[in-house]
């Protein structure tokens, strides 16, 4: 269990390290969707985390479970700006 907890630390930071370097002007713009996107996040792993059976297989299916959630927040994106430009015409 500790690697994972040792990948969130290291996402944290490459997350913190993005934001402190790059520009990000962007994320103002999408300030709603971004915690909309925070809030799934956190319903998923509320959903997960009350799972027993998966949270003892967390190790064997942790990439899996990476790129689930990942294609999540990308889906989730890419719906809201599709959805944006739709409904402004």
């Amino acid at each position: 269990m500790s690697n994972v907890l040792f990948v969130l630390i290291l996402l944290f930071f490459a997350g913190f390290l993005t934001g402190r370097f790059l520009r990000t002007d962007w994320i103002r713009k999408y300030r709603v969707l971004i915690f909309l996107t925070f809030l799934l996040l956190f319903a998923l792993g509320v959903e997960i985390g009350s799972n027993n059976d998966v949270v003892s297989k967390l190790e064997s299916i942790l990439l899996s479970s990476f790129a689930v959630s990942s294609f999540a927040v990308l889906g989730s994106f890419i719906f809201a700006i599709i959805f944006e430009r739709v409904s402004k015409k």
